[in-house]
């Protein structure tokens, strides 16, 4: 699969997600199997302020390529100097249409834009002319009905190599189950590559979006379990189905998390403590666990309680 010029060795994609997939996580996604990793949400007016916090979003290694960096905002001023600043690191710049968040949405951004599909047109025009890479998107069917064709019409017309869809609307956030059918219906429309979106949490699921689009884009389902890629690749290629890790392999697993992130001085308890707490969901004992970790409020001790689980 290629998308623009970036060629895939697969079709599984790490979708971007806010507080979740900074460097370290998306490293440990590429290392079981993502095919192409998204960054967090980047604001593209902080970044065109060059706000610091921001820029740390931007953050980038080899060993992840390719990745792409998503972008998110309103200004199309702002686009060029946040393109000239990530361009380099980036192998693909994506633009937000589809973040539900309250205040996202209040501001104007992200799935509120899906009822401006002019606006959408405009910005994704705006970051073809400014940047070398190729330009995707991800959006939503829809703000509160589905106008996915329009939409995925207007990205394509405006130079966009791909497009990826979550399959529901606005209004819906995360409730009901997610219109694969819908996502079939976009790919019958346009050309570019079409990357599904919306509950995904095993192989059997990926295979049959796979038969309605080019791609799977995994989001809620990777978190803390970066080796569903893994799994996943295993049930397409062998139709075998792996075992979920065990408690051992998931205490590994954030302890390579937080020696990726210490090398990059990415470290925030908070954020730490909510990777730890991710990383044990659902294992046997994990209410202890959680308990024990509410009581940690620093690093240390947190890795220390970490490993004295193995």
């Amino acid at each position: 699969m290629k998308i623009g010029n970036v060629k895939l060795e697969g079709n599984l994609i790490l979708a971007p997600m806010a507080g979740i997939t900074n460097l370290p996580f998306r490293l440990l996604c590429k290392k079981y199997g993502a095919d192409l990793v998204y960054s967090e949400m980047i604001n593209l007016n902080a970044l065109s302020r060059n706000n610091k916090a921001t820029e740390k979003l931007c953050l980038t290694c080899k060993e992840e390529k390719p990745v792409a960096f998503q972008l998110f905002g309103l200004r199309e001023d702002a686009i060029k100097k946040s393109v000239e600043k990530i361009e380099d690191n980036a192998d693909i710049i994506d633009f937000n249409f589809g973040c539900p968040a309250h205040q996202i949405v209040g501001a104007g951004s992200g799935s509120a834009l899906l009822k401006r599909p002019e606006k959408v047109g405009k910005i994704i025009a705006t970051l073809v002319k400014h940047s070398s890479k190729p330009v995707t998107a991800k959006i939503r069917l829809g703000y509160d009905k589905d106008i996915s064709v329009k939409l995925a019409k207007i990205i394509e017309d405006n130079g966009a190599s791909a497009i990826a869809i979550h399959a529901r609307t606005y209004k819906q956030g995360f409730s009901g189950k997610a219109d694969w059918d819908a996502i079939a219906k976009v790919k019958e429309e346009i050309n570019i590559p079409v990357i599904g979106n919306g509950d995904i949490l095993n192989g059997m699921h990926t295979k049959k979006l796979l038969e309605k689009c080019d791609a799977v884009m995994i989001g809620r389902g990777a978190i803390g379990d970066p080796m569903l890629f893994s799994r996943i690749k295993t049930f397409l290629d062998k139709n075998e189905v792996v075992r979920m890790p065990s408690l051992d392999e998931k205490i590994n697993l954030f302890l390579e998390y937080y020696k990726t992130a210490k090398k990059y001085d990415l470290v925030n308890v908070h954020t730490l403590k909510q990777r730890s707490q991710e990383f044990t969901k659902g294992l046997r004992g994990s209410t202890v666990i959680r308990k024990e970790l509410n009581k940690i409020s620093s690093e240390e001790k947190l890795v220390k309680y970490m490993k004295s689980l193995l």
